[in-house]
C-alpha cells in the first residue's frame, strides 16, 4: 500500500504516489543546480515542468488512477536527465536508454499483439509500415500493393490512417507532430508560419495561398463564391482559404512554450532541446528587440505582462480545459488537412503523370509521320530531343521517384536530381527550337480562290455525295497504332482528314459544286504553290458523285494545314443525301498546326445549313428539312389540326347564337298585333328551320368531338 497525495503542478491537479513526488522533486532540483549558470534558467525549468505536467496528463488520460513511480521514471528518462548530458555522463546515458527500450519493449509486449501505425518508419501516415510489423514481413511488399490497388486500398488507407492509433501513443514522451500556430514567425495569427514548420515547407507557400483569393478578386469578382473550387487559368478563386484560416486560428493553440515549438517542428523534447531552444528563441528576441528600439520593447513587454494578467483572472482551470479542446480539435484539424493536402498532391501528380505520358504515347506514335510535317534536318533532331528529353524524362524521374520514395531507398539525390533536370532542360530547348521552326514554316497563308467544278444535273431531281473509299480497310495501318485524322494509305503517302462540306441555296433551279483550296507556307508564294498541289477527285454517275474523305501529303509536299472546303447549292424542291464510308463522321475532326489558320473558318459561316451523314434533306425556301425525321410531319399536323378546331369552335358560337335568338323570336309573340300568329302557313317552315339549325349544331360538335379523338390519337 503507497500512499497517494494531490499537488498542484503547473496549474494542473494531479493524484501522485508520495514516493514517485519525492522522485520528481529531486529531478526539478537537480535541474535547478543544473542550469543555475545558464541564461533564462527559471523559464527553461519552467517549461520543462509544463512539458512533465502534459505528460502527466497523458498518463491519466488513459485511465490511471495516480502517477506511479513507473508513471514518474518513464517521463523523466523521456526527459533526460542532467547528468545524460555531461560529458562524465555518457555510460549512464547508455545505461538509461537501454533500460528505458526493456521499459518500452515491456509496455508493448503487455498490450498484445495490436495493430499501430509506424511513426519512426512512415512515408504518409504509417499505415502500411505498422501493417508490415503486424504481419512481420517487409514494408516494401504492402507499399508496392497499396500502390498498385490504389483504386481499392484508397479509402480503407485513408480509414486506417484515422482510427489505428499511432506507436507514439504507446510510449511516453514518444517523438511527435502537433500542429501549433507560431507567434515567432507570425503576420497576423501564425496559422500560416505554423504550417510552414509543420510541413517543412518555405512560409511563402501558404501565406500565398491564403492571400490568392483577394488578388483574384480584382480579376475575377463574378466568381466570388463562397466555397467555389479554385480555378488556376483564370484566377478565380474563392473566400474559402479566409473561412479556413479563421477556423485555424480559433482551433490551433499558439506554441507558447519550448516544447509546444519542438513539437510543431516534430524535434524530440526533453531537456536538452527544451534548453536550445529557450536560448535560441531569447537570442533571437534581443536581436530583434534591439533593432525596434527600447521604447518598443517596453511598451510589448507591458502589454505581455497586463495580458497574462488578465489571462490569469480568468482562471487556470478553465484555460487548461480549453487547451485540452483546443488540441483535441486541432489534432482532428490537422489530420483531415494532411489528408486533404496529400489526396490534392496525389491526384495532381497522378494527372501530370497521365498527362505527359499519353503525350508521349501520341508522339511517339506520330514519329513515323514526322516525314509528311518536319523537314530533314534540325526539325528532326529537334523533334527528337522534344520526345526523348522534354516528354519521356519527367515521367521517367516521376516514377523513379514514386519508387524509391515507396522502396525507402537511401542515396545521393542530388545526383539523381540534377542529372534530370539537365536533359529535361535539353528536351525544353529542343522544344522551343521546334516550335520556332514550324512557326516560321506555318507563317503565311495562300490567296483562297474558289473554283467551280462541274457536274451532270441529276435526272430524278436527288443528289447523293459519297465520302471516302468502298474499301474499308484502304486506310488501315497495321504497323503503327492507328491516329487520326492522319491514317496512312500507302508506303509514301497518308490522308488528312481536312475536307469541310457546305450546303447551301442554289440561286438557280440547277446543283452546282464549287471548291477552295487554303494553306500555309514559309512564304505567301510557297502557300500558293502548297494550295495548288491540293488534288480533288471527283467521279459521278448520274445522281451520285463520289470523291475521298481526305486530302493526299507525301513527303515532297509536306503537311501545311492543307484544307478543302466544297460547297453543294442545292435548288429549291430537290433532294440531297451526304453518304460518309468506312464510319468516317462529319468531316469536323480537322487538323491544324500553328496560330494562323483561324481564317479557314471564315469559309463556314455564310448561308450554310447544318446537316448529317446517312440522312436524306429537301431544300425548301427556309432550308434543309429531313425526310428521314417523322417529327416534322407531326409539327405539320398538329399545327393543322390546331387551326381547323379553332375554326370550328367560332362557327358552332356562331350558330349557336343565332339558334337563340330563333328561340327567343319564336317564343315571344308581338303584342301589338294578336291576330299575327292566329294563322301559320309558314309555320311548318319555321320548324324546319329551327330543327335544320339544331342539327347542324349537333353536327359541328360531332366534327369537333373527332377532331379532338384524332388529334389525341396522333
Amino acid at each position: 500500500m503507497k500512499k497517494v497525495i494531490n499537488i498542484n503542478f503547473q496549474g494542473r491537479v494531479v493524484p501522485i504516489e508520495e514516493s514517485a513526488y519525492d522522485n520528481l522533486q529531486q529531478y526539478i532540483d537537480s535541474l535547478r543546480v543544473y542550469f543555475a549558470n545558464e541564461e533564462g534558467r527559471d523559464e527553461i525549468i519552467n517549461d520543462i515542468e509544463g512539458r512533465i505536467a502534459e505528460l502527466f496528463a497523458e498518463v491519466l488520460q488513459k485511465g490511471n488512477t495516480c502517477i506511479t513511480d513507473a508513471d514518474v521514471e518513464s517521463v523523466l528518462n523521456s526527459m533526460g536527465r542532467p547528468q545524460d548530458f555531461d560529458a562524465e555522463g555518457v555510460n549512464s546515458a547508455e545505461q538509461t536508454t537501454a533500460e528505458n527500450k526493456r521499459n518500452n519493449t515491456g509496455s508493448s509486449s503487455t498490450s498484445g499483439n495490436r495493430l499501430f501505425r509506424d511513426e519512426n518508419n512512415k512515408i504518409l501516415g504509417g499505415v502500411c509500415s505498422g501493417i508490415a510489423n503486424y504481419l512481420n514481413i517487409d514494408p516494401l511488399i504492402i507499399r508496392i500493393l497499396t500502390a498498385i490497388f490504389i483504386g481499392v486500398t484508397f479509402i480503407p488507407y485513408l480509414v486506417l490512417w484515422i482510427a489505428v492509433p499511432s506507436t507514439a501513443s504507446k510510449m511516453i514522451g514518444a517523438q511527435r507532430k502537433k500542429l501549433y500556430r507560431d507567434p515567432d514567425d507570425k503576420m497576423i495569427a501564425g496559422v500560416c508560419s505554423g504550417l510552414s514548420k509543420y510541413f517543412g515547407i518555405n512560409v511563402w507557400i501558404p501565406r500565398t495561398l491564403f492571400i490568392l483569393p483577394f488578388i483574384s478578386f480584382a480579376f475575377r469578382h463574378w466568381h466570388w463564391g463562397l466555397f467555389d473550387f479554385p480555378s488556376f487559368v483564370n484566377f478565380s478563386f474563392s473566400p474559402g482559404a479566409l473561412v479556413i484560416y479563421i477556423i485555424f486560428w480559433i482551433v490551433l493553440p499558439e506554441a507558447k512554450t519550448a516544447a509546444e515549438k519542438l513539437e510543431l517542428r516534430g524535434e524530440k523534447v526533453d531537456v536538452e532541446s527544451i534548453k536550445n531552444t529557450i536560448q535560441s528563441d531569447m537570442e533571437g528576441f534581443k536581436e530583434r528587440a534591439e533593432k525596434m528600439g527600447n521604447d518598443i520593447k517596453n511598451k510589448a513587454q507591458e502589454f505581455g505582462k497586463s495580458f497574462n494578467e488578465k489571462s490569469t483572472e480568468m482562471g487556470t482551470e478553465a484555460t487548461n480545459v480549453a487547451r485540452k479542446t483546443g488540441r483535441g480539435l486541432g489534432d482532428v484539424i490537422v489530420l483531415l488537412f494532411k489528408i486533404f493536402a496529400y489526396f490534392i498532391i496525389g491526384v495532381v501528380v497522378f494527372a501530370i503523370v497521365a498527362a505527359l505520358f499519353a503525350l508521349g504515347v501520341v508522339f511517339t506514335g506520330l514519329m513515323p509521320l514526322k516525314n509528311y510535317i518536319l523537314e530533314s534536318g534540325w526539325q528532326s533532331i529537334f523533334a527528337w530531343g522534344t520526345l526523348l528529353f522534354f516528354i519521356w524524362v519527367p515521367v521517367i524521374g516521376i516514377v523513379t521517384f514514386i519508387i524509391r520514395k515507396i522502396a525507402n531507398v537511401k542515396g545521393n539525390k542530388n545526383i539523381i536530381r540534377y542529372s534530370f533536370t539537365a536533359l529535361w532542360l535539353i528536351g525544353l530547348f529542343c522544344f522551343i527550337g521546334l516550335m520556332v521552326s514550324l512557326r516560321n514554316d506555318f507563317r503565311y497563308r495562300n490567296n483562297p480562290i474558289e473554283q467551280n467544278i462541274s457536274i451532270q444535273q441529276p435526272s430524278k431531281g436527288y443528289l447523293e455525295i459519297i465520302r471516302g473509299n468502298e474499301n474499308k480497310f484502304y486506310y488501315n495501318n497495321n504497323r503503327w497504332f492507328r491516329l487520326e485524322p492522319f491514317t496512312s494509305i500507302d508506303e509514301d503517302s497518308v490522308f488528312v482528314r481536312n475536307i469541310n462540306i457546305r450546303i447551301i441555296q442554289s440561286a438557280t433551279d440547277s446543283f452546282y459544286i464549287t471548291a477552295v483550296k487554303l494553306a500555309n507556307g514559309s512564304s505567301r508564294t510557297v502557300a500558293n504553290v502548297n494550295a495548288d498541289a491540293i488534288t480533288f477527285q471527283l467521279t459521278q454517275n448520274d445522281s451520285t458523285i463520289r470523291f475521298n474523305n481526305g486530302i493526299a501529303i507525301n513527303q515532297n509536299n509536306k503537311f501545311r494545314n492543307q484544307h478543302l472546303i466544297v460547297t453543294i447549292a442545292v435548288p429549291v424542291g430537290k433532294k440531297i443525301k451526304i453518304t460518309s464510308k468506312n464510319n468516317w463522321d462529319d468531316g469536323t475532326d480537322n487538323i491544324s498546326l500553328g496560330f494562323d489558320d483561324n481564317w479557314n473558318w471564315g469559309w463556314n459561316d455564310n448561308g450554310a445549313f447544318n446537316w448529317k451523314s446517312n440522312v436524306t434533306y429537301l431544300m425548301t425556301k427556309n432550308g434543309l428539312k429531313d425526310l428521314d425525321d417523322v417529327s416534322n410531319d407531326n409539327d405539320s399536323n398538329d399545327t393543322n389540326l390546331q387551326e381547323s378546331k379553332k375554326e370550328l369552335q367560332q362557327r358552332l358560337e356562331q350558330l349557336q347564337k343565332e339558334s337563340e335568338d330563333l328561340k327567343k323570336e319564336l317564343n315571344q309573340p308581338d303584342s301589338k298585333d294578336s291576330n299575327r300568329y292566329h294563322y301559320q302557313p309558314e309555320a311548318p317552315k319555321k320548324t324546319k328551320v329551327t330543327a335544320n339549325t339544331n342539327d347542324s349544331i349537333d353536327i359541328l360538335q360531332q366534327n369537333v368531338t373527332d377532331l379532338i379523338r384524332t388529334r389525341f390519337a396522333i
